[in-house]
C-alpha cells in the first residue's frame, strides 16, 4: 500500500532528525566544551561525518529491521514496522527529555517481538537475532570498559612521553577531533542504521540513506545545541585522555556490531567506556549514570512495546486487516 510506504519514509525523516540531533550530542559536544575547533566548524564536522556514517556506514544494517520481520503480506509487514518505529521514536523523544537515556533498538526489538507473537503467524521473525541482539545489550557495556580503559593505559603512556607541553596539547586536539569523527561516524551508521533499514520498505538503499543521512545531520545543527553543551563538559570533566578513551574504546566495539549488522545501544555502550573510567574516582556522579543506564533498560522497552500494540491496533481497524 503506497500511503504506508510514503508513511515510512517520512517517519524514518523525522527519526532521523531526532535520533541524529540527540546521539550527537557526546561527540559535538566534546568539541565545543574543549574549543578543538570553532563551534560552526564543530557543527559542520559533525553534520558532515553523521552524513557519511549513514550513507555509508550503515550498508551493513540493511537486514536490521527489513528482513528481520517479515511478512507475505505486505501491508501487514509495514503496518507493524510503521506501528513500531512510530511508537518507539515517540517514546525516545520523550524519554531522553525525561534525562532517562533510552536507546531505539532497545524498544525497536522487544515491540516487533511481543506484534509477531499476536499476529497468528502472519508475521515471521528471525529469532535467532533478536536473542542476539538482546544479549548485545547486556555485555556491550562490559567490553567498552575494558576496551576504553585499555586505551587509556595506551594513550596515557603515549602522551607522558612527549615532555613538552605544547607536543602534549597537539596530542589532546587530534584525540579530541577523531573521537569525535568516530563517534559521529558510528552514530550514523548504527542508531541511524537501524532507521534505514525499516526505510527500504519504501525505497531501495541507495535512496533512503543519503535522505536520512541529510535528515540527521539537519538534527545536529537544529537540535543538539542545548544537549551537546551539557554532555559535552560532563565527558571532559573526565580529562582530556579519560574522555577520548572512553569514547573512542567504546566505539571500536560499537563499530564492531555494527560490521556485524547488529544494532546495538551506542548511547549506554558509550555510557559503558565513561563509567569504566570514572570508576576509577567512583562517586556519586558514577552511581548516578548507573541508576540511569538501568531505567532505561527497564522503562524505555515496556513504554514502546505498549505505544506499539496501541499503534498497530488502530492501522489494522482502519486497513481493516
Amino acid at each position: 500500500m503506497e500511503i504506508l510506504e510514503y508513511s515510512i519514509f517520512l517517519l524514518g525523516l523525522i527519526s532521523s532528525f531526532i535520533v541524529g540531533g540527540n546521539n550527537s550530542a557526546t561527540s559535538l559536544g566534546i568539541l565545543i566544551s574543549t574549543n578543538a575547533l570553532k563551534r560552526k566548524y564543530s557543527y559542520l564536522l559533525s553534520a558532515l561525518t553523521i552524513f557519511v556514517g549513514v550513507s555509508l556506514g550503515s550498508y551493513s544494517m540493511q537486514s536490521s529491521i527489513y528482513g528481520t520481520i517479515y511478512s507475505r503480506n505486505l501491508d501487514m509487514l509495514e503496518s507493524a514496522v510503521f506501528s513500531v518505529l512510530f511508537a518507539s521514536v515517540i517514546a525516545f523523544y520523550y524519554l531522553n527529555k525525561l534525562g532517562i537515556p533510552s536507546s531505539l533498538s532497545q524498544m525497536l526489538y522487544p515491540s516487533m517481538a511481543v506484534l509477531v507473537l499476536i499476529s497468528r503467524g502472519n508475521l515471521g521473525f528471525n529469532w535467532v537475532k533478536f536473542w542476539f541482539t538482546v544479549t548485545s545489550w547486556g555485555f556491550s557495556p562490559l567490553l567498552a570498559i575494558v576496551s576504553s580503559i585499555t586505551l587509556y593505559l595506551a594513550i596515557r603512556r603515549l602522551a607522558l612521553k612527549r615532555k613538552d607541553l605544547f607536543s602534549q596539547m597537539k596530542i589532546y586536539k587530534f584525540l579530541i577531533v577523531f573521537s569525535s569523527i568516530f563517534t559521529t561516524f558510528v552514530t550514523g551508521a548504527n542508531a541511524i542504521g537501524i532507521i534505514v533499514s525499516a526505510g527500504l520498505l519504501s525505497a531501495p538503499f541507495y535512496l533512503v540513506a543519503p535522505a536520512y543521512g541529510i535528515a540527521s545531520a539537519l538534527g545536529i545543527y537544529l537540535s543538539s545545541k542545548k544537549a551537546s553543551i551539557v554532555v559535552g563538559f560532563r565527558v571532559t570533566r573526565l580529562g582530556y585522555i579519560s574522555a577520548t578513551s572512553a569514547l573512542v574504546g567504546s566505539d571500536i566495539i560499537s563499530e564492531i556490531f555494527t560490521l556485524l549488522g547488529v544494532p546495538i545501544s551506542i548511547t549506554q555502550t558509550t555510557m559503558g567506556g565513561i563509567i569504566g573510567l570514572s570508576f576509577r574516582s567512583f562517586g556519586y556522579d558514577v552511581k548516578k549514570q548507573l541508576s540511569q543506564v538501568a531505567r532505561g533498560w527497564g522503562i524505555s522497552p515496556l513504554v514502546a512495546i505498549i505505544s506499539s500494540l496501541a499503534a498497530f491496533g488502530v492501522i489494522k481497524s482502519v486497513l481493516g486487516f
